[in-house]
């Protein structure tokens, strides 16, 4: 299981984004901050004789058993036999992939093993050529970035001062040009964006 990285990683991705639409469907939809942080918690599926979360699916098995955001512990602990699913490594390009169905998500795409590369990548400069997600200001040497690089931020840079190197990866054209102008200038300010976490489920009960 381990050694089929693209496989594991392509399946979760999109068993995650189907999920979470029969989810808001069964469970309803989380409107606060505190929905929202019990609904990824709690809401679970059974695959397989084991139960998973949606943290479980992304922290556990996609973030190599990473510690999601504004949490204390890890979502697989030491002798839970579901951190053998873990991957060995974080891709930070699984936050291009992942839905929550917030406007602010990434679009929903079908991620298949043997083309997993090409489609993360695809989707990566998807939304950072998208300005709500990436916004280079030359003029102001400001660089304002969505929620996910702030919420994630080990995954793409070791810290804030190297997170625009690490967005450049993910840009073309005169997006890159105009960042990787910033770059050679240095003293880059980073600011983040809102989240925007409606969704189009209006019609859905409410989580909580």
């Amino acid at each position: 299981m381990r050694e089929d990285r693209d496989g594991i990683t392509a399946f979760v991705i999109n068993l995650y984004n189907v999920l979470i639409r029969v989810a808001f469907v069964i469970a309803g939809i989380p409107k606060s901050d505190l929905s929202r942080f019990s609904f990824f918690d709690t809401v679970a599926v059974n695959i397989g004789g084991d139960i998973f979360t949606f943290n479980d699916m992304e922290n556990g098995i996609l973030r190599a058993n990473s510690l999601p955001p504004y949490h204390l512990t890890k979502p697989f602990r030491k002798g839970d036999r579901r951190e053998n699913l873990a991957l060995s490594r974080v891709d930070p390009r699984i936050h291009f992939a992942l839905n929550c169905d917030a406007k602010s998500c990434p679009h929903v795409k079908k991620y298949t093993a043997k083309g997993l590369n090409d489609e993360l990548q695809a989707s990566a400069l998807e939304f950072c050529e998208n300005k709500n997600n990436v916004f280079i200001d030359v003029a102001n040497g400001e660089l304002r970035l969505s929620k996910i690089f702030k919420w994630y931020m080990g995954d793409f840079a070791s810290s804030r001062g190297v997170l625009p190197s690490q967005v450049s990866k993910y840009l073309t054209g005169t997006d890159k040009d105009s960042l990787d102008q910033l770059l050679r200038k240095g003293d880059i300010r980073v600011d983040f964006l809102n989240y925007d976490w409606k969704t189009n489920d209006s019609d859905s009960k409410t989580f909580g």
